[in-house]
């Protein structure tokens, strides 16, 4: 399959149609700089937020002088803090998430690359990484429209190559990067050292997390039959199979209950959970099946 270019990772009409979305934090987060979020913190933005009582010490500028006048008490207007919010995107990069048609690291690059773009236009700060066993590309924190071409082009040239550390990755991903906001995780979750080490990792970031769960439809409805020999992708190993009727549906079950052991991980944590076949269109998984699990609004 041709590789994504920044050109056709999302056309234009699809940007203009995420331009009247934004990203929901469900958790007050406190960023590093002032945005365009209201904060619970009090500040000094011009939108009002309450009244205090006057203590020695408060900046005079900050009383209401018309209630002194009326009351001869004195209150201190407090105004909304304004502050901004952190994307964080983590894309696994393993040889796995090569495997498909369309690729699952073309619909996790696509998406990563919608959720990005929504929070550069919100002008949230937005960071990304892609990531497998002993490789790291990263896309430095920006924020702000005119980075779109930037996260764009990263994007477009991930690859999927190396063996699955999710893990390993997502823990030094998160010592990195302190910044709580919102933290979007796009793999497959084929690890063999499972899955709930690195969503716990995810988790520990004090950011609301959401794990998207990128499966081809070859491993969703295997169109096998047979004798065949089957090779893992990023071990080499390989194991031969009569792929029978019974053998398939053996195979379908174990996949529902793994896909339902992540999702119910998951939901006990408030991690939100996007089961994403790479077949699926990408307009309805993020206008559709995102804005349902509350990643935006």
């Amino acid at each position: 399959m041709t590789p994504a270019t920044s050109a056709t990772l999302l056309s234009a009409e699809f940007l203009q149609r995420l331009e009247r979305l934004a990203l929901l934090a469900r958790k007050s987060q406190l960023g590093m700089a002032k945005g365009e979020r209201k904060s619970k913190r009090k500040g000094s933005s011009v939108e009002f937020a309450d009244y205090r009582d006057y203590v020695q010490g408060d900046d005079l500028r900050h009383v209401d002088w018309n209630i002194f006048g009326r009351l001869e008490s004195l209150y201190l207007k407090l105004f909304q803090e304004q502050e901004d919010l952190t994307v964080h995107l983590l894309i696994d990069a393993s040889r796995s998430m090569g495997f498909g048609t369309p690729s699952k690291i073309d619909l996790a690059t696509k998406l990563a690359a919608a959720v990005g773009y929504i929070g550069l236009v919100g002008y949230d700060r937005v960071s990304a990484e892609s990531f497998a066993d002993g490789m790291t590309h990263r896309l430095a924190p920006c924020r702000g429209r005119a980075h779109a071409g930037k996260l764009l082009t990263f994007l477009s040239e991930v690859r999927a190559d190396g063996k699955t550390a999710l893990e390993d990755s997502t823990k030094s991903y998160v010592l990195r990067n302190r910044a709580k906001g919102v933290a979007v995780l796009f793999s497959d979750f084929l690890d063999r050292k499972g899955y709930e080490g690195c969503l716990r990792r995810l988790l520990q970031s004090g950011s609301d997390c959401y794990a998207v769960h990128v499966l081809s439809r070859e491993e969703i409805d295997p169109p096998i039959a047979g004798d065949l020999k089957l090779l893992d992708s990023e071990y080499a190993m390989h194991v031969e199979v009569s792929a029978s009727p019974s053998l398939l549906k053996r195979y379908k079950r174990n996949l529902e209950g793994f896909c339902e052991s992540i999702r119910k991980y998951c939901l006990a944590r408030g991690i939100g959970y996007i089961f994403a076949p790479s077949d699926e269109s990408l307009e309805r998984l993020t206008l559709d099946a995102l804005r349902r699990g509350g990643m935006f609004k």
